[in-house]
């Protein structure tokens, strides 16, 4: 039910149905769910019932009862789960089903609020966030309903349950005391103010939903770590702040999360908890995305259809705050499919490695489909959602800068279209890397004696030549990164005498940027898809031991690409969207850096590169360039 109803039911007179038992049905319908926990819930409501004075802490107290069923505690029931000890093994591994096992974890232990939590708990938390909200400078500006929603809520996401108003209050004890004195502070300036003094994280992945003693104890987690940690805080010091979210980037097939400050008039200010402050760009404000939602405490569903025809998405309790940032338009299109189960319901999808993920919501009759808020110049395709399943309402669109549309359709004319790339993006956004490293040769191991035999001067081409003329020989070889050049190169190839390449085996720095495998032997495995990103940013080198001394007369070099160029001798297969999936169009091999297709010249692409197995992103053609 949406909040502002809720608030509409709590007008009514409580006191004297708090002394019959008689509750709003959302209530009741909460201490119902909570079986033998019922006890405690009614101790609140009593608590706060019998006194008038606590009139607006009584109606605190429903508003939690009545949306607390569907919160929950997931943890690992572990001796040392009250501090971060089990999220970091679990990050430290690859193998995170061999680090539960390790340590007998088992499967998490879910616990539900409404069948646990206690009286204590909730009165604490209520009696902490009022005066919180009271005892600031901005609180009388801060509504009822917004303290409801952003100061008072007793938990974050699904985190263990603990008393974390107490430690957050006192671990920002001096602050707090300054911000209470400051009689000119707002809710924004606060929140800058304590945002400095939250801890950095280091961002790493699989992290389960932390509590703030776990929180405040990590080096290490991912964006939803950083926004709960600063709405833990944020909130303990009376300050109100939110959660926001975009599902997916326009790009890629993830989201990110940030918070929103509400000032004094009501409107809300992103910032990136942990790391900027309000009115400071950041992720969630300067990438391309379709929709900002925010995650609510209350109740509150985006779709109203049985939950087999809603997308998990909009199963979850989220408000759209998309035009609380720019580049969002109105869209309303021609709905070419007609629903065979209508809900009254279509969304928009965007388009990761092939795959459609449902991100925004909109309205659909017999003729047109209508979206509020979606982002400009983000490809969507528009679908309708029944039974657990999607298919097609129309064809793939976006709406540019200028809020002009356009719509790409496999049914336009066949024409010969010229490919340069697998997808527009640049292939060489690493290029830069290579400016100011060297090459060297050495007879000593330890390269002490060293010969400088070629700088990289200016910005490689993809495909690099250097004739040398020295006589000089060496059975040390070696790349050496220029500073914060991450030894980034793909490949190398040293030739000897007639231009023969010669072979060695690999020397240089050990490991990898995140161990993630980008080591320095691949840039000499003959593989233009590998490359070298080193652990460090400066310093790192990589080379060959060529077993004795060699003349070189010749190096050959690749800066590290992204793959999506055409290469020399590679295969590639080119796919048009058309109704509701990908069709090929046929394979073409590269003779040069260029392929070409007969195809529509209005449809949506992306190539494939098969020798690499290296998709491209989608990508439509105009005036022979390629978008996206």
């Amino acid at each position: 039910m949406p909040m502002k109803n809720f608030f509409w039911l709590l007008l009514v007179p409580c006191f004297c149905l708090a002394c019959g038992n008689h509750y709003p049905w959302e209530v009741e319908e909460a201490l119902l769910q909570a079986g033998k926990n019922r006890r405690e819930l009614e101790k609140v409501l009593k608590h706060y019932g019998s006194n008038p004075a606590d009139s607006l802490k009584y109606k605190a107290v429903e508003f939690l009862i009545a949306n607390m069923p569907g919160k929950y505690s997931e943890y690992y029931d572990a001796p040392w789960n009250d501090v971060a000890t089990v999220c970091l093994r679990r990050t430290s591994s690859s193998d995170i089903q061999s680090v539960l096992e390790t340590y007998k974890l088992g499967a998490p232990v879910t616990r539900e609020d409404v069948k646990c939590i206690t009286a204590g708990y909730l009165i604490g938390n209520v009696e902490l966030a009022f005066r919180a909200w009271q005892d600031k400078p901005w609180g009388k500006h801060i509504s009822f309903e917004t303290f409801c929603e952003e100061i008072l809520p007793y938990r974050v996401s699904t985190e263990p349950l603990e008393n974390w108003r107490e430690k957050a209050l006192a671990s920002f004890a001096d602050i707090d005391k300054a911000l209470r004195e400051d009689s000119t502070m707002t809710a924004v300036s606060a929140c800058a103010a304590v945002n400095k003094l939250l801890p950095q994280f280091r961002l790493d992945r699989d992290f389960p939903a932390m509590s703030y003693s776990q929180l405040m104890a990590s080096t290490r987690s991912v964006c939803s770590g950083e926004t709960a940690l600063a709405a833990f805080v944020m909130r303990a010091l009376g300050i109100p702040v939110t959660i926001d979210f975009t599902p997916y980037w326009a790009q890629v097939p993830y989201g990110h999360d940030w918070n929103s400050v509400c000032d004094s008039s009501g409107r809300h200010i992103s910032f990136m908890g942990t790391e900027t402050n309000p009115y400071e760009p950041h992720q969630g404000t300067i990438i391309l995305k379709s929709k900002a939602y925010r995650k609510t405490f209350a109740h509150n569903r985006i779709v109203a259809a049985s939950k087999k025809d809603i997308p998990p998405l909009f199963n979850n309790n989220i408000k759209d705050v998309s035009t609380e940032h720019k580049g969002c338009t109105d869209v309303k299109i021609p709905a070419i499919y007609r629903a065979a189960a209508p809900t009254g319901y279509a969304y928009l999808a965007l388009l990761h490695d092939s795959q459609w993920n449902i991100a925004a919501y909109g309205s659909a009759d017999s003729a047109y489909l209508n979206f509020p808020a979606v982002g400009k110049n983000v490809l969507h395709l528009p679908v309708y959602y029944t039974d657990g399943s999607q298919y097609p309402a129309g064809s793939p669109f976006l709406v540019d800068s200028n809020g002009h549309t356009a719509t790409f359709s496999a049914d336009s004319p066949d024409s010969l279209l010229t490919f340069s790339a697998v997808a527009p993006d640049d292939d060489h956004p690493y290029f830069f890397r290579m400016v100011g490293g060297v090459f060297e040769g050495a007879n000593k191991q330890d390269f002490s004696d060293a010969k400088v035999i070629h700088t990289v001067k200016r910005m490689p081409d993809m495909y690099n030549s250097v004739r040398l003329s020295g006589k000089h020989t060496y059975r040390y070889v070696r790349y050496k990164s220029p500073e914060n050049g991450v030894c980034n190169v793909a490949e190398v190839e040293f030739a000897g005498i007639f231009g023969k390449k010669l072979e060695g085996v690999h020397i240089g720095t050990a490991g990898s940027f995140g161990n993630l495998g980008q080591t320095g032997d691949n840039v000499f495995d003959g593989n233009i898809a590998t490359f070298y990103d080193a652990a460090e940013a400066s310093g790192a080198w990589t080379g060959l031991d060529l077993g004795e001394p060699q003349r070189i007369t010749e190096i050959r070099y690749m800066p590290r690409v992204e793959g999506y160029g055409i290469y020399v001798g590679h295969e590639y297969e080119l796919f048009c969207w058309g109704k509701d999936s990908w069709k090929s169009l046929g394979k073409q091999t590269a003779a040069g850096t260029a392929v070409e297709f007969r195809a529509p010249s209005k449809a949506l692409f992306y190539l494939v590169n098969l020798t690499t197995q290296k998709k491209g992103r989608a990508f439509y053609m105009s005036n022979k360039q390629s978008f996206f």
